[in-house]
């Protein structure tokens, strides 16, 4: 939200050259644990101060991230020549955005591009809102964006001596115009940028020039207007030079970035917020002033990891890069190569314990640093990581193709603490190695390095290690394609939906609204709970802090005699259709492409289940016909592609008849029986020569699903909707036929209760604290969860094995088949049609052999043009 007219002071920081300013003005300081902290210490004094005097409603902090194509193709030479960056200097850059996230001011940067760009680009945008922009800088490069609403600030000695620009004070102070000064440059150079401009050209022949000719295009288009022939000669000589030299002075203000005013907006750090950033950079004379807070910040009594670390997340200089390249060339050939993401576009990378280099991936545009990197890659012995989907990603994108990881610390911490994520590494170093990390970008290379080395020695402790190799570590790969390729989506398609869905929802809402006797906000439980059970006094109904409930679990046993109730919950139905899928996922497409691409989350379920987010794919609608219909959306390739999905079928009750050991379930399995036919003439005593009916066999299907999860007989009378006596006889039937069944539940249970965990097929561990509780309703929930998670997380364990045995038989065909969706216990292809039939055969080869049961593993192959129109294939 933009500010109200003409009251807005946006001040913008020129991060680099304040940090570079205040690292040679001031003498070296350090925090008590040695590191540099002199810059971070003069860009807090310089904030303090400026803030003071110029009571900014509004600060952004602009950041150089790389040097601007534009500006090398014009002239290769472009500061060339600058010194590479002191280590201690290079080391406080992540510091400083310590102290930026700490002060809450919004860090901006352009990949590819200066801090002058983004701080003209800002400018430029309040100024034709007509509000003030104040610019700090430690050097003048940008007082050629000076105008009647933009003021820069220069520091000309030390960090405290600042000199105002406004549009009088430039031209009082080189007798030309903010408008001049690139063709002014252009003409005497700047050794700073290694721009030579013409030979001979100071600042006071340029600006005696440029008096004469008023730009540098009319001097050079008649270069008699200097006023003597060695002028004359030198500007014919040399002109073409100071054009470039011009060009690539001038500063951008059309980058692709958007002032976002609230994120802008400048608050006051807190006491608590600063007490903790002074006490950490060691700034006491700061910390004076100062209470402290009263709570002390989490992990404060552990120790942080620390090292030999040097970072070029702030190169942007050719000799930074020279020397960034020479040291990842010093990492060719390595043991093991540890790789970890400090931010989106940080890459921390080391082959040694107790070092590492950090960089902006904006680094990785420069070929000798991608080849360095490159080489490096393909010379490692092993390649270790710290969220090997994300990385790969990253490098794919950049050209460095795809990368092969032995190790990925962020799965092994998770395999052996499941109830977290880990997606910070600092939570993997606190749980695992007992440390914190510091700012310093470096160190999570470092920490990715030494948390393989201790997971690894407890993953073979607790028997994972095959689990965690052969499994976790290969899937990541296999998730970064599928999340790079994505599927395609046809809107048209969604678009025809949701056009039938408006429909039925304007059906249903005059409905409801004609058995209500008034209209009202169907959404509203408050409003709802009043219509049904005041105005039209339904029975049943039930009061909760908040009013009526009206939960799906009221309304459906209301249903079947109130017709209003069955029309809120399709209201309810259609209106999410709609709202969560219908009308999202549109916006989700990729307009590069046409592709939708969800990201694949391995390490958010303790099960071991893959999760998906932006889109949540894992919930695709099935239950109803128009849920089932959005699957149409989802496309193949082109006309001459297909989508292939292969199924498990039933794999959890096949896993069930593999634990138990059940004879009758693994016989049922083996013969190829319908299952829940098969339970229904065991449960309800029906001879062989008489049908089941449908009745029966749902209330079986109903029993064997139940039962993974752990159903009372008063779970199954709910969901029956049958007395709890009759749901009794059943469940006591169904033991009584498959007794190895109740045996292996009890079992696994008691056993649980003893170790503390339960596990899977293959090892994942699933950790119950809750089975030994005091507390009935968490103990039988955690019962629940002990007899199903063996069987989800098996599923889920032989699902990932399927398919990284799959993307393994597709890269050794070399097919262009590739895998695009896993839902559940589904895996869906893109395939060209003349292949359809022998990759269905390759898919459904992959699934069934992926691991060896006591009962055949069976899976259900279809293909179509989308994934509601298929039809079995082999």
């Amino acid at each position: 939200m933009r500010p109200a007219p003409h009251s807005a002071r946006l001040l913008l920081l020129d991060t680099y050259g304040l940090i570079y300013r205040g690292f040679f003005a001031l003498p070296p300081m350090t925090t008590p644990d040695g590191t540099p902290v002199n810059a971070v210490y003069g860009l807090v004094m310089m904030l303090n101060r400026i803030i003071a005097d110029e009571r900014p409603t509004h600060v952004i902090a602009a950041f150089d991230r790389g040097l601007p194509a534009e500006r090398l193709a014009l002239f290769p030479g472009y500061k060339a020549q600058r010194d590479s960056m002191p280590d201690d200097l290079r080391a406080q850059f992540p510091l400083v955005r310590d102290v930026f996230s700490a002060l809450d001011i919004p860090i901006l940067e352009v990949e590819g591009q200066e801090a002058d760009d983004v701080i003209a680009t800002l400018a430029r945008q309040a100024e034709e809102l007509g509000e003030e922009t104040f610019v700090i800088t430690g050097d003048l490069d940008l007082l050629q964006i000076v105008d009647a609403h933009t003021t820069v600030l220069t520091q000309r000695k030390g960090i405290s001596d600042v000199v105002r620009y406004t549009p009088e004070a430039v031209v009082a102070r080189f007798e030309l115009t903010p408008a001049q000064l690139a063709d002014y440059r252009g003409l005497k150079g700047d050794p700073s940028d290694n721009l030579p401009g013409i030979p001979g050209i100071g600042e006071k022949t340029a600006i005696k020039l440029m008096k004469a000719a008023g730009s540098l295009d009319a001097l050079l288009a008649q270069p008699s207007l200097a006023g003597s022939p060695r002028l004359e000669a030198a500007i014919t000589q040399f002109g073409d030079q100071a054009r470039i030299c011009r060009d690539v002075s001038v500063i951008r203000r059309d980058l692709p970035i958007t002032l976002d005013w609230d994120r802008a907006t400048y608050r006051p750090a807190s006491n608590d917020d600063l007490y903790r950033l002074y006490s950490k950079l060691g700034f006491k004379s700061q910390l004076a002033k100062l209470s402290p807070p009263s709570e002390m910040p989490l992990f404060a009594g552990q120790p942080a990891l620390h090292g030999d670390y040097r970072s070029y997340v702030a190169a942007v200089d050719p000799p930074e890069y020279r020397q960034l390249a020479a040291d990842l060339d010093a990492l060719a050939g390595a043991q093991s190569l540890a790789l970890a993401l400090a931010d989106d576009d940080v890459l921390a990378i080391t082959a040694e314990q107790g070092k590492g280099i950090a960089f902006s991936c904006a680094a990785l545009a420069h070929e000798p640093i991608a080849a360095a990197l490159r080489h490096a890659l393909s010379t490692a012995t092993a390649l270790i990581t710290y969220d090997a989907k994300r990385i790969a990603r990253l490098f794919y994108s950049r050209g460095l193709g795809w990368i092969h990881p032995n190790d990925d610390a962020m799965l092994g911490a998770h395999l052996l603490d499941p109830s977290r994520t880990f997606s910070d590494i600092g939570d993997a170093s606190v749980a695992v190695l007992s440390v914190t990390l510091t700012s310093e970008p470096a160190a999570r290379a470092d920490a990715t390095l030494q948390l393989v080395a201790s997971e690894r020695v407890t993953l073979a402790e607790r028997k994972q290690l095959q689990l965690y190799a052969d499994v976790e570590v290969p899937s990541a790969l296999v998730l970064a394609k599928m999340e790079e390729i994505g599927i395609r989506v046809d809107p048209h398609a969604l678009e025809d939906l949701r056009g039938e869905l408006d429909a039925r929802i304007r059906e249903l809402t005059e409905a409801i609204y004609a058995q209500a006797g008034e209209s009202f906000n169907i959404g509203s439980p408050l409003q709802l709970g009043q219509i049904l059970f005041e105005r039209l006094s339904i029975p049943g109904g039930k009061k909760n802090k908040t009013g009526w409930a009206t939960g799906v679990e009221v309304l459906q046993s209301l249903a079947r005699s109130f017709p209003i109730c069955a029309q809120v919950l399709e209201w309810r139905e259609v209106s999410k259709l709609k709202n969560t899928y219908v009308d999202v996922l549109p916006t989700l497409i990729d307009p590069r492409d046409g592709r939708l691409h969800t990201q694949f989350n391995q390490t958010a379920t303790a099960t071991g289940r893959l999760s998906s987010t932006n889109p949540n794919l894992q919930n695709i609608p099935i239950r109803t016909e128009q849920g089932r219909r959005i699957r149409k959306a989802f496309v193949a390739r082109n006309d001459d592609w297909v989508l292939v999905s292969a199924d498990y079928s039933q794999i959890e009750l096949r896993l069930m008849a593999h634990f138990s050991g059940d004879p009758a379930m693994i016989a049922a399995f083996e013969a190829g029986h319908d299952i829940h036919e098969f339970t229904a003439r065991q449960i309800f005593a029906v001879p062989a020569e008489l049908a089941v009916s449908d009745e029966q066999r749902r209330i079986a299907k109903m029993v064997n699903f139940g039962l993974l999860y752990g159903m009372s007989d008063f779970g199954l009378a709910q969901r029956l909707d049958i007395d709890r006596g009759p749901a009794r006889e059943i469940t006591q039937a169904y033991f009584a036929r498959f007794a190895s069944v109740r045996a292996y539940i009890d079992h696994t249970i008691e056993q649980a209760r003893t170790d503390g965990y339960v596990q899977t097929l293959l090892g994942r561990r699933r950790y119950m604290p809750a089975l030994s509780s005091s507390n009935h309703a968490l103990r039988t929930a955690a019962e629940r969860e002990a007899t199903n998670a063996p069987l989800q997380g098996s599923a889920a364990d032989l699902m990932k094995l399927a398919m990284v045995h799959i993307d393994a038989a597709l890269r050794e065909r070399t097919s262009d088949a590739a895998m695009l969706l896993q839902i559940h216990d589904e895996v869906v292809l893109d395939v060209p049609k003349s292949e359809a039939v022998e990759i269905a055969k390759l898919v459904a080869d992959c699934m069934r052999n992926a691991y060896q049961l006591r009962v055949p593993l069976e899976v259900t192959v279809k293909s179509g043009p989308n994934l509601y129109d298929r039809s079995e294939i082999i």
